[in-house]
């Protein structure tokens, strides 16, 4: 006879079943997202009562969970959104987070005999505008990691250790560099910078995370609007000489830098800048 699963949640007894299979226990307790990161997800903005950018969140989604070999769930996902419409006013703005993982298992990284769990999550959410940001260089560096680069898998400990470092200074956002210390992205942006008036970003090839609102700036709005863009690296010295620099994130969209701080002091400070300003503005139109 099997011996019996324990389980205790934040010092209380959930479970003491006959048997040690998962199925006796809840699945979110022993989430492989949880236990090893086996998973991915996306954070995405409601506005007006509709999903900002869903289609490229999915797209992005499937590809994480086909690079990870996690069978695809786009149809329940549609499903599970409907659910969704009745707790989303019109006039508010919510943050919806979708977590896809491998399934559930109790010991051992083998996924065999595990089915997917899809876990949705909402909240309200008031914007908050907030530009002249003040960056950091953390120390905590992207691991090398090809296979893993580019998606939003739920492995996320060197973002939540380098933004401890930016919690514990008073700067607002950390630059996170790669382990030959080029600029990748911060904790959670993507970054472009201004030279001559063209925009440059980073490629993301070994480390960090494709965005959402990079691609669409990449794909739709910066040759709406005919501006040169080149992806090309981007080290300290370089950033601290650019004229301008803009952070992207899904849920705080687009904002512009003003100050980079080292241990030894401030290092630059940039102006707001007319060509991002512009952008900005054509940003939240696109989203209106």
């Amino acid at each position: 006879m099997s011996k019996p699963l324990l389980v205790w949640f934040n010092g209380a007894s959930v479970v003491a079943s006959e048997g040690s299979s998962v199925d006796h226990v809840e699945p979110y307790l022993l989430d492989r997202a949880s236990s090893f990161g086996d998973g991915v997800f996306e954070t995405l903005l409601i506005k007006n009562g509709s999903i900002v950018f869903l289609d490229r969140h999915l797209h992005r989604l499937s590809q994480g969970l086909h690079r990870l070999s996690i069978p695809c769930v786009r149809d329940q996902l549609s499903a599970d959104l409907q659910l969704l419409a009745p707790f989303i006013d019109q006039g508010d703005s919510f943050v919806l987070k979708i977590i896809v993982s491998r399934g559930s298992s109790v010991f051992g990284y083998s996924s065999r005999d595990s089915s997917v769990n899809r876990l949705l999550l909402l909240q309200p959410y008031q914007p908050v505008a907030v530009d002249n940001l003040c960056l950091m260089v953390c120390d905590t560096r992207l691991s090398t990691q090809p296979l893993l680069a580019g998606i939003k898998h739920c492995n996320r400990l060197e973002q939540v250790l380098a933004r401890r470092e930016v919690d514990d200074s008073d700067c607002h956002e950390g630059l996170m560099l790669d382990q030959q210390g080029l600029i990748i992205e911060t904790t959670a942006a993507n970054l472009f910078i201004v030279e001559s008036n063209q925009l440059i970003t980073p490629p993301i090839i070994d480390a960090g995370v494709i965005g959402v609102v990079r691609e669409f700036l990449i794909d739709i709005l910066v040759p709406k609007l005919g501006f040169p863009l080149r992806k090309e690296p981007i080290d300290l010295t370089r950033i601290e000489a650019a004229d301008a620099c803009l952070l992207t994130n899904s849920v705080q969209g687009l904002r512009q830098a003003s100050t980079l701080k080292l241990s030894s002091g401030i290092s630059c400070q940039w102006s707001q800048h007319a060509l991002l300003t512009q952008l900005q503005q054509a940003y939240q139109v696109a989203i209106s």
